[in-house]
């Protein structure tokens, strides 16, 4: 007898995996590439959308190829919970997708931040919009390609037109949706969303909500072919990306986990609690989503500006490596380098980065620490917010493997960091997510799939704890008196590059 194998696929903003389990949690193979659809023009970020669905199916088919004597009997899909993937009436792309990195419409949220429309939009659904949102996004179209607007049916997400893609069923499950559409407390759309932004037959656009277990159909012979296993086999659609990672860490399925933190292209600021009412309601820019696998709810704060924010430094100062060893010193960053700004916990669609404590001796090494240091002075920022519940933190993506860094936010946080620097947490909690649903696995049997971290790292105490609470109080006061002035850099920002082109013409 073939043992059955649940298959699972993570199409992510730097790579696309498949990893396939078995039904104890087993990993059996996995498959990775790079994502090659991402298309970034200056604040324009799109995703070729046939590329994406054609790697996927390629990185599926790897993985189902390396397993023996085993048979696939379901697939998991999961995706970038933001952005704006539209297709037509024939279910056809209608051109490239918005990716939550686009910055086309930070000028937009500005202006609908001073009508009060965010705020308004903010008390329906208990979420601010940002330039990732794709109420916001749908609206850019509307005001700047009215012909491509009239030509879209559907807004789907990346891993909802995957689903279709792999299914032919057009459906999404609320967690991704709600924080843009509706409300998390409820459970379902607010048609006045759509009114107090002033889009036109948005609700329409929206899929079929479903509850994660039940939003599934089954696999098309196309697809299965390319993949290479067998038609009609059910295909699940998980949770957003997010929440997939943050379970595959821990956060809610490992004893003693309470937060956690994702640093990969951008960086995940998470908890899990169990009462809605002690879900805070700042910043603006905070995501809530119910838990998948049980009772409560994630609280997150979604950052534009992770773990890329070093690649941009790096790109800055032309040092291509770093010696792994801290640089302590005077040197204060402000990570915000991303075209879209910030969402939170810093919510601007402005904002943008600044160092304080430049000198001539300052080198390379110095701003790769202090971009580090930065990047944990936003996950304190991040947790102190959502008055997370006491626990250990677990953190995953690029950064875990960095020691210096997992120390560091240890001592900042004042509290165990669980480090796990393997690059399959979201595909394994998405598979945990999966077996409860087609194994019917228990809690405790979940705990299989999720497993140990690689490291406990506990806080430091004395001089460098010292050094890390007092630098951290700076960041912030120097971040109360630079916020305001972002968004007159904005406009000077446009005046330069309106100089520049006369320059050229």
């Amino acid at each position: 007898m073939t043992n059955p194998v649940l298959l699972c696929l993570d199409s992510g903003t730097t790579a696309v995996k498949a990893c396939a389990f078995d039904a104890a949690g087993g990993m059996l193979a996995t498959a990775e590439r790079q994502n090659g659809a991402l298309r970034r023009n200056g604040d324009r970020v799109e995703q070729d959308m046939e590329m994406s669905r054609n790697d996927a199916f390629a990185v599926l088919n790897e993985c189902a190829a390396k397993l023996e004597d085993s048979h696939v009997a379901a697939i998991i899909v999961t995706g970038q919970g933001d952005g704006l993937w539209p297709v037509d009436a024939d279910h056809k792309p209608v051109g490239h997708a918005f990716t939550w990195l686009d910055g086309r419409c930070r000028t937009l949220v500005a202006e609908l931040e001073d009508q009060g429309v965010l705020d308004e939009v903010r008390q329906l659904t208990g979420s601010r919009p940002t330039a990732a949102s794709q109420s916001l996004q749908l609206l850019w179209l509307w005001n700047n390609d009215a012909a491509r607007f009239a030509r879209i049916r559907h807004a789907l997400r990346l891993k909802e037109w995957l689903f279709l893609s792999l299914t032919g069923k057009l459906a999404a499950e609320p967690g991704v949706v709600l924080p843009v559409w509706g409300d998390w407390r409820t459970g379902k759309p607010v048609p006045e969303v759509a009114k107090a932004i002033g889009l036109p037959r948005a609700m329409d656009l929206i899929p079929e909500l479903l509850p994660v277990g039940e939003c599934q159909a089954s696999l098309l012979a196309g697809p299965a072919a390319a993949i290479g296993v067998a038609r009609d086999i059910p295909v699940y659609l998980g949770p957003g990306d997010v929440q997939a990672t943050l379970i595959g860490l821990g956060l809610g399925s490992r004893p003693g986990v309470t937060r956690a933190s994702i640093f990969g292209t951008s960086a995940i600021h998470a908890c899990h609690i169990r009462d809605q009412h002690a879900v805070p309601s700042e910043p603006p820019g905070a995501m809530v989503q119910q838990f998948a696998l049980g009772e409560g709810y994630l609280c997150f704060h979604p950052s534009f500006n992770g773990a890329n924010t070093l690649k941009h430094l790096s790109q800055l100062t032309g040092a291509t490596t770093w010696n792994g060893r801290p640089r302590y010193s005077n040197l204060i960053l402000h990570p915000f380098l991303e075209p879209g700004g910030e969402r939170a916990p810093v919510t601007s669609p402005f904002a943008t980065g600044a160092a304080f404590g430049l000198k001539a001796s300052t080198d390379p090494q110095d701003i790769a620490w202090a971009g580090r240091e930065a990047l944990a002075f936003v996950a304190r920022k991040s947790h102190d917010m959502m008055k997370a519940p006491e626990g250990a933190l677990s953190l995953g993506g690029g950064l875990a493997a960095d020691a210096a860094f997992c120390g560091f936010l240890a001592t900042l946080l004042k509290s165990e960091v669980q480090r796990s620097s393997a690059s399959h947490a979201g595909l394994k909690g998405l598979g945990a997510i999966a077996a409860k649903y087609l194994f019917g696995a228990s809690p405790s049997e979940l705990g299989n799939w999720i497993g140990e971290p690689d490291e406990r790292i506990a806080p430091a105490t004395g001089n460098v704890s010292a050094y890390a609470e007092e630098k951290y109080d700076l960041f912030c006061n120097l971040l109360d008196v630079v916020s305001p002035h972002w968004q007159q850099l904005a406009s000077l920002t446009r005046t330069a590059n309106n100089l520049l082109e006369e320059d050229v013409t």
